[in-house]
C-alpha cells in the first residue's frame, strides 16, 4: 500500500511539482530511457498500482464486466466500480487517450498481447491451452501480414 501524508501542499507548490515531474519525464529520447526514469521515480508497488489502474480502464473500454476485471487483476469490485464512475462514465482525459491509442492497430495488438500473457495461464487454469494456442496463431498471422 502506498503511504500518502495527510499534510496538504499549497496549490502553487503542487503545480510547480507537477511541472518538474513533467520536465523530468519528458526528457527521455526513447522508450528504454523513459522506463529507466520511471523506475527511478516510482517504487515497484506504485508501478503495479498504476499499471492496474490503466488495465482497469482499458478492460472497461474493451467491454469486460466489472466482476471479471476484479477477478483477473486481483482487485476488489469496489476498486473497479470506482474507476468506472471516476473515469469511464465521465469520459475523462485518460479515456480519450486510451481510445486514441486503441485506434492505432499496433498499440491494440500490443495491449491485447500483454493482457493475454497476463490472463491466459495454460497448465494452471482448465481450458486455457486452447485459448493460448488460438492467441499464438493470431500473433503469427499478424506477423505474416506485417511482413
Amino acid at each position: 500500500m502506498v503511504h500518502l501524508s495527510k499534510k496538504t501542499i499549497d496549490k502553487n507548490k503542487l503545480a510547480k511539482l507537477y511541472r518538474i515531474l513533467f520536465e523530468i519525464t519528458s526528457v527521455a529520447d526513447d522508450e528504454n530511457e523513459y522506463i529507466e526514469i520511471i523506475k527511478d521515480i516510482i517504487s515497484p508497488s506504485e508501478q503495479i498500482m498504476i499499471a492496474k489502474r490503466i488495465a482497469i480502464i482499458y478492460l472497461l473500454i474493451k467491454g469486460l464486466e466489472q466482476t471479471v476485471i476484479a477477478k483477473y487483476l486481483n482487485v476488489s469490485r469496489a476498486t473497479v466500480a470506482k474507476f468506472y464512475l471516476l473515469f469511464y462514465e465521465k469520459e475523462g482525459k485518460i479515456i480519450q487517450v486510451i481510445k486514441s491509442l486503441l485506434g492505432k492497430e499496433k498499440i491494440t495488438h500490443f495491449l491485447d498481447d500483454l493482457f493475454a500473457d497476463i490472463f491466459i495461464q495454460p497448465g494452471i487454469k482448465i481450458g486455457h491451452w486452447k485459448i493460448h494456442r488460438q492467441h499464438q496463431r493470431q500473433k503469427e498471422e499478424r506477423k505474416m501480414l506485417d511482413v
